[in-house]
């Protein structure tokens, strides 16, 4: 019954789905996984981390199957019907002796997220890692015998402009279409921003390195890696990641578990977080160790890093020992802050518990770590950069850089000092930009869908309790309650497609305890409702608090669900308009200073390269770098510097970002960064 395990490649799996020879039964359930899992599994391909297998069968009976979804997640199309299409057991037999036809029993949402990101619906770019961020052993190597793993920096949803990036379906593309040079070059290199203000010699350089990455990315795809193995002889990182990825009789490992082990002898971390947990008993904190940890590599590591890999390696005892108990205070300071000033109703709906890392940051930088010493703006800063770091997902992908850059960047606010680069602003870009984009979020684990929740209960000043019109707390175990009830919606709109297609979206959810004193089934809102309002004559109170139309009360709506929605979409963009698009060019006029131009003279610059450093003087005129004793060009003086620290000839590197210089306010920049400052 059961054929032997069997391996097929990436490249196989993609020419089934797109021959018609792949489908999924008509019962699988709908394709689930958000983006970052995408991210998470391309990274466990590329380090060898085990993913599953995925299970075929062939059926001996007639089947309705469906296509693998590959509707845009939002907007025009998300919500579209997925063909169905009905096989009788001869075609299913014809078709598996000539075409290799079979379903997907197991492994569904791998083999969608694969398809995806390969057919480029859903964008997911490789991005590299700069020859200074390379392990000393990659750096050993020669560009083209390094592996994908030793140059992975990242899987993410855009191009990174201070790393070479390749999009996973630009290079399916190139294989699939077989592409010369010139032709990659022209339709995908060209376009990329990381190129932007490089010389011709330069181009041509990082080209080459975009043909080789291209290869071995096509090799992945041509590889068997849905094989089943076993993982034995792993790094430290690699250990975290596979106990992180799988299950063990349920028990889920995370890399934490596995520092607590590192640091026992000299710091009891689960005692740690035992006592923490002891001694805010029935309060609203929820210690995640994940924050606490990674807000003391960010103070250990002189604001540089706060990854798993730096944390196993180079945190110790004492690092914990020194900065836990400072750090768990700044983790409840801004915990109150938020629930202070309703941004959150619980931890539990937090859209990205990560962005405590910079607000406990900020704190930190202010007098008394107290936030009753920040001033209008900064509280203005920090309400904005909350709300729109949400609604652009920026924690979505790379979260370990977006924490650096946002306590940095939230450090500088403390300080009251300046923002010079703009790019800060375009980063926090809302996604939702009309009404009907609020329609388009459904999934519990959307973070928007979350923020959106969280948005509501902020521009109330605190959402309310329906059975009595008091303050919901912390302490409230919160639901995210159907306006219309499921029940009802499939009984009275269930020849209306639309209607069924948003039963869950979040314009019919708010967040309140669960209702336990109403029967509610297949009742109408305004049956449902009008009984709730014996228990509280308040109820339209309520109901406006939680941006919910009155109107439903009266019956209003019941017959026009879909015009419930629309309105109740539009009164909740319109908050989304006044707390993040209204107030950006305000924020930006408060934060935004443009660098200082410099036209002449000279300002010092440095190189990091297999932990030496290099210092040198850039001289703005001519710009060239004068390096131990004469000038060069940009470039080859990093040449050079590169071959004082390494003892390598014939290397070639994009001098512009490779030196750096410290910026008005201690930040390094490249000096890129500089040349179009001043350009």
């Amino acid at each position: 019954m059961v054929d032997p395990q069997q391996t097929e490649s990436i490249k196989t799996l993609m020419e089934g789905i797109h021959k018609n020879n792949i489908y999924l039964p008509e019962f699988q359930r709908d394709f689930v996984w958000d983006v970052t899992k995408t991210y998470d599994l391309f990274d466990s391909l590329v380090r060898d981390i085990f993913i599953g297998s995925i299970i075929y069968g062939k059926p001996s009976f007639e089947i309705t199957v469906r296509e693998i979804d590959s509707r845009p997640r939002r907007g025009k199309g998300s919500r579209a019907k997925l063909m169905l299409k009905s096989f009788s057991k001869d075609e299913i037999e014809r078709l598996s002796q000539i075409n290799n036809f079979r379903l997907i029993l197991d492994g569904q949402q791998r083999a969608t997220s694969i398809y995806r990101a390969l057919k480029g619906i859903d964008e997911v770019w490789l991005v590299i890692k700069n020859d200074d961020e390379l392990s000393e052993e990659a750096q050993e190597k020669d560009f083209r015998e390094r592996s994908l793993e030793d140059m992975l920096f990242e899987f993410s949803g855009r191009e990174d402009e201070d790393r070479l990036s390749i999009k996973l379906s630009d290079a399916y593309s190139i294989s699939y279409e077989e592409l010369l040079e010139d032709e990659m070059k022209a339709k995908f290199f060209d376009s990329l921003s990381y190129t932007a203000g490089m010389d011709e010699l330069e181009e041509k350089g990082v080209f080459r390195k975009y043909i080789l990455v291209a290869r071995k990315l096509i090799g992945l795809y041509g590889s068997e890696k849905l094989l089943s193995y076993y993982l034995l002889n792993m790094s430290t990182e690699k250990f975290a990641l596979f106990f992180e990825r799988s299950n063990s009789r349920g028990i889920q490992l995370n890399f934490i578990d596995i520092l607590a082990a590192k640091l026992y002898s000299g710091f009891n971390l689960r005692g740690k977080i035992e006592e923490f947990e002891t001694d805010n008993q029935g309060s609203y904190y929820e210690l995640n160790r994940e924050i606490i940890v990674r807000a003391i590599a960010y103070i250990v590591s002189d604001a540089k890093e706060v990854d798993k890999t730096y944390i196993l390696t180079n945190l110790n005892h004492e690092h914990f020992n020194a900065h836990w108990d400072e750090v768990c205070v700044l983790f409840k300071k801004s915990l109150d802050y938020l629930y202070k000033e309703n941004i959150i109703l619980s931890q539990a709906w937090m859209p990205y518990e990560n962005m405590l890392i910079p607000l406990m940051m900020f704190l930190r930088e202010l007098n008394g770590n107290d936030f009753s010493q920040m001033d209008q703006n900064q509280h203005k800063f920090i309400i904005y950069w909350y709300w729109a770091s949400i609604f652009s997902q920026r924690y979505s992908s790379g979260s370990n850089e977006v924490i650096i850059q946002d306590s940095n960047l939230l450090r500088i606010v403390a300080k009251k000092q300046k923002i010079t680069d703009r790019i800060v602003f375009s980063r926090l870009k809302p996604q939702i930009q009309s009404y009907e984009d609020v329609l388009s979020y459904s999934k519990k684990g959307s973070v928007i869908y979350k923020g959106i929740l969280n948005i509501v209960n902020y521009a109330a000043d605190g959402l309310k309790d329906w059975s009595n019109t008091s303050r919901l707390s912390a302490s409230s175990k919160l639901e995210d309650h159907h306006i219309f009830p499921v029940a009802f919606i499939r009984e009275a709109y269930k020849n209306d497609e639309i209607a069924l297609s948003l039963t869950d979206c979040v314009v019919n959810r708010t967040l309140i305890p669960k209702i336990t004193n109403i029967r509610i089934g297949k009742k109408a809102p305004s049956i449902y409702m009008g009984e709730m309002k014996n228990h509280n004559q308040s109820i339209l109170e309520c109901l406006k608090n939680h941006l919910i139309p009155e109107e439903i009360i009266n019956g209003v709506y019941d017959e026009f669900y879909n015009d419930f929605l629309e309105e109740r979409a539009k009164m909740i963009y319109d908050v989304i308009k006044i707390e993040i698009w209204d107030q950006q060019k305000q924020v930006i006029d408060l934060f935004y200073a443009p660098p200082v131009n410099k036209q002449s003279g000279n300002i010092k610059i440095f190189a990091t390269y297999h932990r030496k450093r290099k210092e040198a003087t850039y001289d703005i005129d001519t710009q060239k770098v004068f390096y131990e004793g004469a000038h060069y060009s940009v470039s080859s003086a990093a040449d050079k510097a590169k071959e004082d620290m390494t003892g390598k000839t014939n290397t070639s590197t994009n001098g512009w970002r490779f030196w750096k210089y410290i910026d008005e306010i201690g930040q390094e920049r490249f000096i890129n960064d500089f040349r179009e400052a001043n350009s």
